[in-house]
């Protein structure tokens, strides 16, 4: 297992009608309910991701679930930094 640190755009609420700030309750609640199609971009330092994996999606929910995550908020937009623990290709050593 190898962990990444993964970078994530998110839209909060309405495009037009979007809100600059929240309290931590009212963001993590959000982010309990996030679609993927909240989703703006996910990326790495190698990689990069608008159309996010399913299995990649069911880890960031699970550090969501754990409030393993960092973020910053401006006009209805929402940056998360969080570190996820992925497996290495078989090729690869740990």
């Amino acid at each position: 297992m190898k962990k990444l640190r993964f970078h994530v755009e998110a839209i909060i609420g309405d495009r037009y009608e979007s809100t600059d700030s929240l309290t931590k309750n009212e963001v993590h609640d959000w982010l309990l309910n996030i679609q993927k199609q909240d989703i703006l971009k996910i990326e790495t330092k190698n990689e990069y991701w608008e159309d996010i994996p399913q299995k990649l999606f069911e880890l960031f929910k699970d550090n969501i679930n754990d409030k393993n995550y960092e973020y910053t908020m401006a006009k209805g937009h929402l940056w998360l930094e969080m570190e996820i623990s992925v497996e290495s290709e078989p090729n690869e050593k740990s």
